[in-house]
């Protein structure tokens, strides 16, 4: 086998904020939650940036001694030229519940057990967040995001459409000022439609978990909920992930 590819990690410091919480650098940890991850033949997301591709994958093994990740190939020509570009991608899965999720650098064609496969340094770094770890990151009012909620009332069937006010992988805070929301906690709101920009929309369940009424500079009212992800699927997490690691990354970069 080939020497392994030049490490490449663009996970924060220890002073780049919030994210710096969930990272973990101990070697024996990241190899630990590899190995689980590949024990139990999880489904790999592979997030190629600049592209709306997510490619499921999953690992095939863990070398410690040549300090690389190999992964299953991906299906088709055209997905194996994006991940070849030297780009890198983002490596997302789920273990117990926990999002994991690392910068993968380069990523290399080599062969396994007489098959394609992939190829990647082990990273130096790798961001854990639990659902009830996961940070909010806000969303700017002057440009707002959408959240489109089905209304539930049978005499004003239209969809209500809110703004989101902050969004983090384990759930959202949606506002609007036409009094149709409700103040109701515990509430189960199916079917709601997240339209984040330069992505194809988020659809998900949504549970209330708390309610505000906010009262804004012009004298009106403000319906604020609090709201988590209930069962979001794979390739929605996959999708929202990347938002928001987007938006973090955009904030520091603006520090």
């Amino acid at each position: 086998m080939a020497s392994p590819p030049v490490q490449h990690d663009s996970i924060p410091s220890e002073h780049d904020g919030q994210l710096a919480r969930y990272t973990l650098h101990s070697r024996t940890e990241i190899l630990f939650l590899l190995r689980a991850i590949q024990k139990r033949k999880l489904l790999v997301n592979l997030d190629l940036p600049g592209s709306r591709q997510i490619i499921v994958t999953s690992v095939l093994g863990v070398n410690e001694t040549q300090n690389i990740l190999i992964l299953d190939s991906a299906r088709g020509d055209a997905l194996n030229h994006e991940l070849l570009s030297g780009k890198g991608a983002e490596f997302v899965t789920q273990l117990d519940g926990v999002s994991i999720t690392f910068a993968t650098g380069p990523v290399t064609l080599c062969e396994y057990e007489k098959l394609p496969a992939l190829r990647i340094a082990l990273p130096k770094s790798m961001i854990r967040l639990q659902r009830r770890e996961h940070f909010r990151v806000p969303l700017p009012i002057a440009n707002p995001v959408k959240c489109i909620v089905p209304s539930w009332m049978a005499d004003d069937p239209e969809p209500i459409s809110t703004h989101i006010v902050d969004i983090g992988c384990g759930g959202v805070a949606i506002a609007e000022t036409g009094g149709r929301l409700g103040t109701e906690t515990g509430r189960i709101l199916p079917g709601c439609k997240l339209l984040l920009p330069e992505t194809s929309a988020v659809f998900t369940t949504l549970e209330v978990r708390n309610s505000a009424q906010i009262r804004l500079h012009n004298g009106a009212f403000q319906t604020r909920l609090g709201c988590k992800f209930i069962d979001l699927p794979n390739d929605m997490a996959a999708k929202l992930q990347r938002f928001v690691m987007d938006i973090e990354r955009a904030r520091r970069n603006s520090l």
